[in-house]
Parts: C-alpha cells; sequence; structure tokens
C-alpha cells in the first residue's frame, strides 16, 4: 500500500491527470487518502506543540484537519454535483480532496520559526491548486467551475474552523479563569 500511495503522490505533483480518475474509481484509495490526511495534520500540528500549544491544542488542530476534510470533501461534492452538473459521490471526492492534501506534509517545516510559516502557505495554495485539478476531473466541469467549487468549499470549511477553534479556546481559558479565582 505505501508503495502505491508513494507513487500516486509523486503523479499528482507532476499534474499526472489520469491518477485523480484512478484515485477516484478505487474503493481501496479511501484508506490511503485518509492516511495522507493524518499524515498532514499530524506533521503540519507539530509546530503547535513547539510552539508551546500543548497536547491538547495539537490533538484539536488533527481533529480539525481530519473533521475539515470529510467537510470539504462533502461541500466540494454537494456543490460540484448540485450547482454545476458534474457527477460524483462523497468518497471518490473524500480520496481526492485527501491526496490533494499531500503538500501539507512540508508542515513539518513549521517549527522553523518565519521559514515554517511561508512553507506551509506555500504547501496550502499548492493543495489547493491539487485539490482544482482533482475536482476537474472528477465532476468532469471547467477548470473555472472547479475553482469556484474548491474556494466555496474550501472558505466554509475555514471559517468554521476558525469558530471552533475560538470556541475551544475560549472555553478553556474561561475555565481556566474560573478555577484561577
Amino acid at each position: 500500500m505505501l508503495d502505491q500511495i508513494i507513487q500516486r503522490i509523486i503523479r499528482i505533483v507532476k499534474f499526472d491527470y489520469p491518477v485523480y480518475r484512478e484515485i477516484k474509481n478505487d474503493e481501496n484509495a479511501t484508506t490511503e487518502a485518509l492516511l495522507i490526511v493524518l499524515a498532514a495534520s499530524l506533521i503540519g500540528s507539530l509546530g503547535t506543540l513547539f510552539q508551546g500549544g500543548g497536547f491538547g491544542a495539537f490533538l484539536l488542530a488533527v481533529g480539525i484537519a481530519v473533521g475539515g476534510w470529510l467537510l470539504w470533501s462533502w461541500l466540494t461534492m454537494f456543490i460540484g454535483t448540485r450547482m454545476f452538473g458534474g457527477d460524483t459521490q462523497f468518497w471518490p471526492m473524500a480520496r481526492i480532496l485527501g491526496y490533494a492534501q499531500t503538500p501539507r506534509i512540508l508542515g513539518v517545516l513549521s517549527i522553523i520559526p518565519c521559514l515554517g510559516g511561508l512553507v506551509s502557505l506555500a504547501a496550502g495554495i499548492f493543495s489547493l491548486v491539487l485539490g482544482v485539478i482533482g475536482v476537474r476531473e472528477a465532476l468532469g466541469v471547467p477548470t473555472e467551475k472547479a475553482i469556484i467549487t474548491v474556494l466555496i468549499g474550501w472558505v466554509v470549511v475555514f471559517i468554521l474552523g476558525v469558530i471552533l477553534t475560538l470556541l475551544v479556546l475560549g472555553t478553556a481559558f474561561i475555565s481556566v479563569g474560573f478555577s484561577a479565582g
């Protein structure tokens, strides 16, 4: 399985478009996509630990990443099929968007001050680009529609992730304040 994941990752970053259809149609690629999302979120969240965020913040970041992937996949599938007449189901879309998160594995560099943030930003943008290509291939829609589909879903997930993080952190700060007083 690992060899196949690595081969597909190489093909994705080389913009080998047929690999997206392979992933879309391979039910075994669901586990592969989950492993990529977990690896990217675990590695990307290491910066949280090294910057004093604590283990709870680390787990929250990983949970939000995995939940965000699933929600983004559903929203992208819903928008692409309902608004633009694309043809796909949830799990094929989740596989595509899971593999598209491959560049986020570079988040391991987030532990390096200054450089880490830039690399994480570049990896995030590259992931969106790969997501657009994958969505275009999975839905069979033009690039413009794939861009709109990916961005709408991503913005919604980003906003919900920020709100969830603020709610959890706010609750933690309030409970610490009450226990200290």
